[in-house]
């Protein structure tokens, strides 16, 4: 695969004469001097939060059009104490430094404060997780965190997580390089949620940077080498067998950081049940054993404050056994395992006084990626799956894997807070191989794309962000698929307490890496269609207002539409699966944000989203011939109503995190009887499985043995063990809710 990505941007605001003025700075550690990015640093006046910002790689950060008075400034970051402090503003820029210091024990570094983990960007609306704040199960995945923190994202099977009624459609990028997306069909995680210091997730709103896989895109930034060196070990045991193991270092020595983790977790229920009672819903759990395994290792080098060099490195594995349903009499003793991996390496210089947010800025990126697939079919298995129009049965066995190879350069000038100019390149190259039962097929996927944006402050009440970009695709038997995508958004900050925003931007959504439509050519001696990338026209109009105490509230609307959509697909007999297109696909959404962080040991939020995904005309790709549907349906990964409530509530060195997570269901399939409705609020629940109500309760305490701190912690997931269908049988077969499950973990940190 071939990447080309071109990068130009540029801020030009026409400053009016107003008794405006911007907060900017740097956040240092006081030791070392080092700068500290991802700290966060929060502006409120007389309770009100008027922003939620971030520090950047060279620890600076800018709050924009603050009006005169005075305001209180906090500024947090992991292992170091809080900053607490005030600033005037009148009419010009105010300068603040922060040097924060290091935590002296480690009880300190580790102590709980009032914080839920996801708190709101109160200038983009994007929704924020921060990892040390958060008390999930040992065994919850980083798709699970993405689920239960994001606005409209929904849980799936086999722990998958659909965002506003699309199919896995998100990108990772990790410290600013983008990591492509696994083999289609792959379990295994990209990395272990320990390695992250927060997430940044945005649904909409796109520069014309981002392309690719869309949903959503979650900025990750790993943990930072800082402070003295320290150590967290962990191990838990629980309900079904589950038990896991980790292990964490870090340490900052002068120029040089490092970042280490691995850890370990099995169960006998890795994946959602697929047999379950028909009356009670209650699951059948069998053949259901996994065993995950994480590595990942992060080395910082600081010559000066202008220079970072980092590496990443990062590797995981999953072998599972696939579930199946004896009732039939079939025997299946099929596994699966999934790899996957990255390496990026990167460097930063700062042109200009260290500190100071103007001058220039050169990044030099490198990146490797890997990811592979093999599916194992037991020697004793009853075959399954037919080459139409065939009739003799056969069991599957399949290998893929892909290599990534890349580079990015981008370069920014910022001679003032007002104006910024960016311009980069990026290229990269994906090959790989696919072995099916006796088929092979080679290949490789290009794709090139070249994007401009933008950005102009028509003053401080009004931000147009504008940009296109160009995108190429090209793959077997697909050929060549280009297309052009402009992008604008009007931001509006009438006043510190609000803001809104309208957004029109198309995209384009490639497929993934590999083409099952070398099997079926090879299979049925025919030329079938293959899978095409999607082609979306998206459209969004949003609303922020901070109130008081510690509380912002978000609304948000969107619509997009898809000729053709992507969705997959599992093969029959196997839990093997492969990209299929829909003719068109409609998605349209509200979405309601709380977040709550008032002084006092309370703080929460509360996501709610209301969405509608259906489609119509023809599925073809993969293993479907081409084949109209009878009208429209609902797609399987629609559910219309979401609702996850957090609250935490922190005393001391105790804690305890309450989540309630609704769904009203994902589509079980047609009903022949049933009307259809197209709109919103038309639920269609004939065809979906019935609502369910889960509730998940996390408590922990801290205490210090000399220089050791110890934390035991209980987590009980789906406390009162409700009995649901978490998906009926449509596209791919049917999955039962999880059962009750606890576990107990204790961590010690030196």
């Amino acid at each position: 695969m071939a990447l080309v990505v071109l990068i130009l941007s540029a801020s030009i605001p026409a400053r009016a004469a107003l008794p405006n003025g911007d907060l900017h700075g740097a956040v240092t550690d006081s030791a070392s001097g080092n700068p500290l990015p991802s700290a966060q640093v929060s502006v409120t006046r007389d309770g009100r939060i008027i922003q939620n910002t971030l520090t950047d790689n060279f620890g600076r950060f800018v709050v924009h059009n603050l009006g005169a008075g005075s305001y209180a400034v906090s500024v947090h970051f992991i292992g170091f104490k809080p900053y607490s402090g005030a600033v005037t503003v009148a009419d010009a820029d105010v300068r603040l430094n922060v040097q924060l210091t290091v935590a002296t024990t480690q009880l300190q570094a580790v102590q709980v404060t009032a914080e839920a983990p996801v708190a709101v960007d109160t200038r983009t609306g994007d929704q924020v997780f921060t990892e040390q704040e958060s008390h999930v199960a040992p065994t919850t995945t980083t798709s699970q965190i993405v689920q239960q923190s994001v606005a409209g994202a929904v849980r799936a099977p086999t722990g998958e997580v659909h965002i506003r009624g699309q199919h896995a459609e998100y990108t990772y990028y990790i410290d600013g390089i983008p990591v492509a997306s696994g083999v289609s069909g792959s379990l295994n995680e990209l990395f272990d949620p320990a390695i992250i210091n927060r997430l940044d997730f945005q649904t909409g709103g796109w520069d014309a940077e981002y392309g690719e896989k869309n949903a959503a895109i979650i900025n990750v930034a790993t943990r930072i080498p800082t402070g003295a060196f320290h150590m967290n070990a962990s191990a838990s045991g629980g309900s079904f067998d589950a038990y896991t193991q980790s292990l964490n270092m870090s340490g900052n020595s002068g120029k040089w950081g490092f970042f280490v983790s691995g850890s370990r977790s099995v169960t006998d229920m890795r994946l959602d049940p697929v047999s379950f009672d028909l009356t009670t819903f209650k699951p059948n759990n069998y053949h259901n054993h996994g065993e995950d395994d994480f590595g990942f290792a992060k080395v910082q080098y600081q010559p000066g404050n202008s220079d970072i060099f980092t590496l990443d490195m990062d590797w995981g594995r999953t072998y599972f056994q696939v579930p199946f349903d004896t009732t039939g009499g079939v025997t299946a003793d099929d596994h699966q395992q999934d790899v996957n991996g990255f390496a990026n390496l990167g460097w930063r210089h700062h042109f200009g006084a260290a500190g100071t947010s103007g001058g220039s800025e050169l990044f030099v990126g490198a990146f490797y990626r890997h990811g592979s697939l093999d599916y194992i079919p037991g020697n004793a298995d009853s075959p399954q799956f037919v080459f139409a129009p065939d009739t003799i049965p056969y069991n599957l066995l399949e290998h893929r894997f892909f290599d990534t190879y890349g580079a990015k350069v981008d370069y920014s000038y910022k001679p003032s807070n007002e104006f910024e100019w960016k311009s980069g390149v990026m290229a990269s190259q994906t090959s790989g191989h696919e072995n099916f039962v006796s088929t092979a097929a080679d290949g490789s996927l290009g794709t090139a794309s070249i994007y401009s944006e933008v950005n102009w402050s028509l003053s401080e009440h009004f931000e147009l962000r504008t940009g296109a970009r160009y995108d190429t695709h090209a793959a077997p038997f697909a050929g060549t698929v280009s297309q052009l995508s402009p992008r604008v958004r009007l931001n509006f900050y009438p006043d510190n307490a609000n803001t809104f925003f309208l957004y029109f931007g198309r995209l384009f959504v490639p497929t993934n890496v590999e083409d099952l439509r070398n099997i079926t050519n090879d299979a049925q001696g025919t030329a079938t269609v293959p899978t095409f990338p999607e082609r979306d026209a998206f459209y969004e109009v949003g609303y922020l207002h901070r109130f008081g105490g510690g509380v912002v509230v978000k609304l948000d609307g969107y619509h997009k539409s898809s000729s053709p959509g992507i969705d997959d697909n599992t093969i029959p007999g196997s839990a093997i699966v492969t990209d299929v297109n829909l003719q068109y696909v409609s998605n349209t959404g509200i979405e309601f944000v709380t977040e709550f962080h008032p002084d006092g040991p309370f703080s929460g939020y509360l996501n709610t989203a209301l969405d509608h995904a259906y489609s119509y005309g023809a599925v073809y790709g993969g293993f479907f011939p081409v084949t109209p549907p009878a009208g429209d349906f609902d797609l399987d990964h629609d559910q219309r109503l979401s609702i996850v409530a957090s609250g935490t509530y922190s005393a001391g060195r105790f804690y305890a995190t309450a989540t309630e997570i609704y769904g009203s269901g994902l589509a079980n399939g047609a009903d022949p009887d049933a009307s259809y409705g197209t709109g919103l609020f038309s639920f269609n629940s004939s065809i979906h499985v019935a609502p369910s109500y889960i509730t998940n309760l996390a408590l922990g305490y801290s205490f210090a043995v000399g220089a050791t701190t110890v934390r035991p912690e209980l987590f009980v997931d789906n406390v009162f063990d409700r009995q649901y269908l978490l998906k009926g049988s449509f596209f791919s077969g049917a999955s039962a809710g999880r059962p009750r499950s606890i576990q107990l973990r204790v961590n010690l940190g030196i």
